[in-house]
């Protein structure tokens, strides 16, 4: 048996799993992997054996205690909310069977990916893409569905509509760029010189270079202005949105909430993307994965022991694309 005295109860090895915990909100260092109860599916749940996750930037935020007000201070805690793996075991009324291999974001909000287990809501999860491996698979979730309710559900980006995308060599932006040419729009991509090729290779239409360009001082107008890297306001770049042009916002804050609330009725709006995990929009993001038109892209892959580095890495904001967890 093995005692895990934090959880008040002796557990057979069986019942078990390596996690990765906080105890603490804080820098990367306080994140350790820890012997903690495995999950039990409940009803319309499975149990997914994890093979590899997705680290996102809402890791970050949680990790450091940015959402306490929503995540509680009851410890220790597993965050991360991307994974892929195979389905081993079923809750009553779940519609997914053993062995398929699935893909999905857990819409927890501290989450409880980074683990080898986790029971998730069948209704957040979909079969992995078929084209790709479970690596690249981990990737998408939570990007990708970011994107795509950002764009498609929160500014409601049309064929023929101009959109400017603050951020589009990240996680979340490279998976918007495509996104938004999927849905016909015309895109114009921010991001670092380093990343010009890349986020023409995704289809963007013009690229500025945020080094070289101030945004604010442009003259073009957009209908949508999507700002994955949260460093502008509604109020700095209103001017850039044409009569009825949405701006979207990554980040809750204070700030955004009340410019969404002071533009409700106004023509040009404020909006915040919270997004949900959905199996119907992943279903759809598979079938774009597989038919080609939109690429996932990984930038590094770190060891499950090697989560620190991960988040550290993930500070830089310097990734391209999706970094990712090994488990085993």
């Amino acid at each position: 048996m093995s005692a895990l005295p934090q959880y008040g109860k002796q557990l057979h090895p069986s019942e078990t799993m390596r996690a990765v915990i906080i105890d603490r909100y804080g820098k990367p260092d306080v994140l350790r992997v820890a012997t903690v109860p495995r999950p039990v599916p409940k009803r319309g749940q499975v149990l997914v054996r994890t093979r590899f996750i997705g680290v996102n930037p809402k890791d970050v935020i949680v990790r450091k205690g940015k959402f306490k007000i929503a995540t509680g201070n009851k410890f220790p805690l597993i965050v991360g909310h991307d994974i892929a793996g195979e389905v081993i075991e079923r809750g009553a009324g779940a519609d997914l069977s053993v062995g398929d291999e699935v893909f999905g974001m857990i819409n927890d909000f501290a989450g409880r990916a980074y683990a080898e287990y986790a029971a998730v809501d069948c209704d957040q999860l979909a079969k992995a893409p078929s084209s790709v491996a479970l690596d690249v698979a981990a990737a998408v979730p939570l990007a990708s569905q970011t994107a795509l309710q950002a764009l498609r559900d929160d500014a409601r980006l049309q064929r023929g509509q101009r959109v400017l995308i603050n951020g589009a060599s990240g996680g979340v932006g490279v998976f918007a760029v495509q996104i938004a040419k999927i849905l016909g729009a015309h895109v114009t991509a921010v991001c670092s010189q380093r990343n010009i090729d890349l986020v023409r290779e995704l289809g963007a239409d013009e690229v500025i270079d945020y080094n070289e360009t101030e945004l604010t001082g442009i003259s073009e107008q957009f209908d949508v202005f999507f700002d994955v890297f949260g460093n502008y306001t509604f109020d700095r770049v209103k001017h850039l949105l044409t009569t009825r042009g949405t701006y979207v916002h990554t980040i809750p804050s204070g700030r955004i909430l009340r410019d969404i609330a002071r533009t409700f009725f106004r023509k040009k709006r404020a909006k915040l993307v919270v997004v949900k995990s959905r199996r119907r929009q992943l279903v759809w993001l598979s079938e774009q994965i597989d038919n080609g038109r939109l690429r996932v892209v990984v930038d590094r892959s770190f060891s499950l022991n090697d989560v620190a580095d991960a988040h550290r890495y993930m500070e830089t904001k310097r990734a391209r694309g999706k970094v990712v967890l090994a488990v085993d």
